[in-house]
């Protein structure tokens, strides 16, 4: 018979080293963010299901103002997706509110091991992957 364990849990890789966000006044850390529920999400502009999934969380951010904060995390798939003014575009048109990282090298994407579009990754208030 074998029985399972449950794993440890991953604490979360900082957001250190990322080249531009957008939507936001200044760089994020993570570890500023203790005590809050962050939900990473992994999109680019021209995925449907990706824009399926931001009314979404803009119900969840509205909802959970005080306790969770929505960070998007924009990997490109084409070439075009990579420009900041192309992505800039699409948060207007998608009138997304939370802040949004550029990510044209997939360096965030890497470090939490995505594979595919759309992406959610939720972190505990202490900064474990959950």
């Amino acid at each position: 018979m074998r029985v399972e364990t449950a794993k440890k849990p991953k604490p979360a890789p900082e957001l250190d080293n990322v080249l531009a966000w957008l939507n936001v006044k200044h760089p994020l850390r993570l570890r500023d963010l203790r005590g809050s529920v962050i939900l990473l999400d992994f999109w680019t502009y021209c995925c449907i299901n990706c824009m399926h999934v931001l009314p979404e969380l803009a119900k969840l951010e509205e909802a959970y103002p005080e306790n969770l904060v929505v960070i998007g995390v924009h990997s490109a798939k084409f070439e075009t997706e990579r420009d900041a003014r192309n992505i800039t575009e699409a948060i207007l048109r998608y009138k997304i509110r939370h802040p949004v990282i550029n990510d044209p090298d997939h360096v965030v994407w890497r470090r939490f091991d995505v594979g595919a579009w759309p992406t959610l990754v939720l972190i505990d208030p202490e900064g474990y992957i959950i």
